[in-house]
């Protein structure tokens, strides 16, 4: 294969649902909440970069404000790949400038990787194996996404429903046949056992010149934006630019814009350890296998006594655990979280809360 590969990796999230430790100063793929001493968004690079692309093709859109601590973690990728958004649009946009950008860069004929920087993928042989696999079919006029076997009924992520068979690799390549919401309980149990059904975990592999097709076919309004902007990116216009241009693209999901619309979709299933990290919750299974006789994960100075399941985080000061099952405690400097692991996903509501009241900082 003479094509040469980039990929993009999209850093604008909040990670509000790990609140407090995930900030808008400092969300959470910036932080090594899996990996002591690699962020998250460190671990993913570290998965592709040298072996499957070189850290010169290595792209990342983010906040703007974030750019700083992106380019102290990915020291090695160029600074012209590091592109800052004055205001976040969603992933449709942020794709589509870094496909033009790439295109400018390497031509229409790049393969381009689209990761979000805050996965937790515990297989990273499997994981390049099954993006070798789209990779294949992306050279053949698919634009192909990773799927993810489900291990549960879970209602928190998007479903693919698989089409026939396209190539019998290694994993195989399958014609997507439908992209489902997220599903109440009852309906996930149907695609579960159904065993034709993958989350969609968000990556997108194709050429740079089918992605640029996808968007002058079913975002034609947003091509002149694009265009100025990879025009000013680099220069001295750049801030003034952006500053301009951003707040006027539509705020949309490639999901929605471009991927559910497209004809040659494509899944390759990937058995790879997968995780989104959405909550505290999720964290602690991540890390089950760092739990002590109690089945507690604990950072930091802690005595229990009668408590099991617990997950603590606190570097900073002694914490005392009497009598407790199941429970959550994260501190930090100037908040505490206190919460019932089985309810970890509101803590996007404390987030909402602090924002309703106007306290920028605690966020």
């Amino acid at each position: 294969m003479n094509q040469p590969i980039a990929v993009v990796i999209p850093a604008g999230g909040g990670g509000t649902r790990l609140w407090p430790r995930s900030r808008q100063r400092n969300p959470k793929q910036f932080l090594d909440i899996v990996t002591p001493g690699r962020s998250m968004l460190q671990e993913t690079a570290d998965r592709i970069c040298p072996c499957l692309v070189a850290p010169d093709n290595l792209y990342v859109i983010t906040n703007k404000r974030h750019v700083p601590i992106v380019t102290e973690q990915l020291a090695q990728t160029p600074a012209r790949n590091i592109i800052g958004e004055p205001v976040g649009r969603d992933s449709a946009p942020a794709i589509g400038m870094m496909a033009a950008l790439i295109e400018r860069h390497l031509g229409p004929d790049a393969i381009m990787i689209a990761l979000p920087a805050d996965h937790v993928i515990l297989d990273p042989a499997a994981f390049r194996l099954a993006l070798e696999s789209a990779i294949h079919a992306a050279l053949d006029g698919w634009l192909v996404t990773l799927g993810i076997p489900p291990t549960g009924p879970d209602t928190g992520f998007g479903y693919i429903k698989r089409g026939d068979l396209i190539v019998e690799n290694t994993p195989p390549v399958y014609r997507v046949a439908q992209f489902r919401e997220k599903p109440d309980r009852a309906t996930a149990v149907q695609y579960l056992t159904s065993q034709s059904y993958f989350w969609n975990a968000g990556m997108f592999i194709a050429t740079v010149g089918h992605f640029r097709s996808l968007y002058k076919k079913y975002l034609p309004e947003m091509e002149p934006a694009l265009a100025r902007l990879v025009d000013a990116a680099g220069t001295s216009d750049e801030d003034d630019v952006f500053a301009d241009v951003f707040p006027s693209l539509t705020k949309v999901s490639i999901d929605y814009a471009i991927i559910e619309k497209a004809d040659r979709v494509a899944v390759v299933p990937a058995e790879m350890g997968w995780n989104d990290v959405g909550s505290w919750s999720r964290l602690a299974e991540i890390l089950a296998d760092h739990a002590d006789a109690n089945d507690s994960i604990i950072v930091g100075d802690v005595r229990a006594i009668d408590s099991h399941r617990a997950l603590v985080h606190s570097p900073d000061k002694l914490v005392a655990l009497i009598g407790l099952d199941n429970i959550i405690i994260i501190d930090t400097p100037d908040a505490v979280l206190v919460a019932d692991r089985s309810r970890s996903d509101e803590v996007k509501k404390i987030v909402e809360q602090l924002q309703a009241q106007g306290r920028t900082d605690l966020l």
